[in-house]
């Protein structure tokens, strides 16, 4: 079993920032299930997580709706942030590839 790291940073560029100060980062893994193969993202706390989602699905050469994120056995929601889910730094977001048969 091969396993590799990436390490990414997701930043959300917002036009309008309210905040003076740089955004929190906190450091997650990607990993998934089958090869074992992993990817570290930094992401603010504040960050949608369809940013994540949609920076893994672009490096693996995938279609957005043929993943899901798995984070404490719930499936992740795009609009959902580090913050709202309680992350710390270093958890470990699951990735399970939905096995279309069509």
């Amino acid at each position: 079993m091969v396993s590799s790291s990436t390490t990414i940073s997701v930043s959300c560029a917002s036009k309008k920032s309210r905040s003076p100060t740089p955004q929190k980062k906190i450091t997650v893994k990607v990993k998934t299930q089958q090869g074992g193969e992993e990817d570290v993202y930094k992401i603010g706390y504040g960050t949608h997580l369809s940013k994540l989602m949609e920076a893994y699905c672009t490096k693996r050469n995938l279609e957005e709706g043929t993943v899901r994120f798995i984070f404490g056995n719930k499936q992740l929601k795009p609009r959902s942030t580090p913050t709202q889910l309680k992350m710390e730094e270093g958890d470990v977001i699951d990735i399970v590839t939905d096995q279309d048969g069509a």
